[in-house]
């Protein structure tokens, strides 16, 4: 993404199914924008902010331009007229860029498969705007791909050219945890990054301190939960996958922490029983069925 920044694109599609943790990445983004949003010198280049698009049917710009300054928290108007609706918009890009005094903004819109043609081309003028008063505005468009029951990815092709020189010059599949080596990075960040309740206590140590300052780690039980995994997908008929989405992972962490490691007596690791049933409790089987299902119709057409 920000190779397309550099290249000076408008906007980008980031698509992937439900689960994946695409909310969660674009919050961690927009919060630590300083440590990614940068030159090779490590400057800081843009800010950067993020907004859910709500549902429902929108059957004008004002109403576009109402939603937008709602979400984002410029309004709480039930309807604001057109252009006051598109000069808040505006404003509210350029007050941000003149606080940083940076030039561009990284703007996230979550749930981007909500936005119509026409709203394309709100967004257009606003651009077209921002860009007159040299500034940038790079729209990230989070779609859920699997939103409707049917897995849709990559639709550039959709659109009229205008769009896709703005805002379809390149596509991001958004993929989850792949492989023992993404895993075993993720779980090790409990170990040390992710931290509760105070900023020098990693979760792993809070939940299991014994086992833990005896030299366990989290990360160290990436072989017996990733043999969990394939255990239960084989007792389930479903075909092996490298893939874990980020829902399911966070949530069998989260069970095997709090409901194995911080309450048995002498805890000194996890057996394939603890395993499996953190798996089931997270809802592992429930979701990768669905995303079987939608794999076996992609594979189909």
């Amino acid at each position: 993404m920000l190779q397309n920044v550099e290249e000076d694109h408008h906007g980008v599609p980031a698509y992937g199914g439900g689960g994946l943790g695409k909310t969660s990445a674009q919050e961690y983004l927009t919060e630590h924008v300083a440590q990614w949003l940068i030159d090779a010198e490590r400057r800081p280049i843009g800010v950067a902010s993020r907004l859910i698009m709500p549902s429902g049917v929108r059957r004008s710009d004002a109403a576009f331009y109402t939603a937008m300054n709602n979400r984002l928290k410029l309004s709480n108007a039930d309807r604001l007229a057109p252009q006051k609706g598109r000069d808040r918009l505006i404003n509210f890009v350029k007050t941000r860029c003149g606080q940083a005094q940076l030039p561009l903004m990284v703007m996230f819109i979550d749930n981007a498969q909500r936005i119509t043609r026409a709203e394309y081309d709100y967004l257009a003028d606003v651009d077209e705007q921002l860009t007159d008063a040299r500034l940038r505005l790079f729209l990230v468009f989070v779609r859920q791909s699997d939103a409707t029951g049917v897995d849709v990815t990559d639709d550039w092709s959709d659109y009229p050219s205008h769009m896709v020189r703005r805002w379809f010059m390149a596509t991001h599949p958004f993929q989850p945890l792949t492989g023992a080596e993404e895993v075993q990075h993720a779980l090790s960040r409990y170990d040390t990054s992710a931290t509760w309740p105070t900023p020098d206590m990693p979760f792993s140590r809070y939940f299991a301190k014994a086992a833990f300052e005896g030299g366990w780690t989290l990360a160290s039980e990436v072989h017996t939960i990733l043999e969990g995994v394939r255990v239960l997908r084989e007792a389930n008929r479903l075909p092996p996958s490298e893939g874990w989405p980020m829902a399911t992972f966070t949530l069998t962490v989260r069970h095997l922490l709090a409901s194995v490691a911080g309450i048995y007596p002498g805890f000194k690791g996890f057996t394939p029983a603890d395993v499996q049933q953190a798996l089931l409790a997270s809802g592992y089987l429930r979701l990768e069925f669905v995303r079987c299902k939608l794999m076996s119709v992609k594979e189909a057409a």
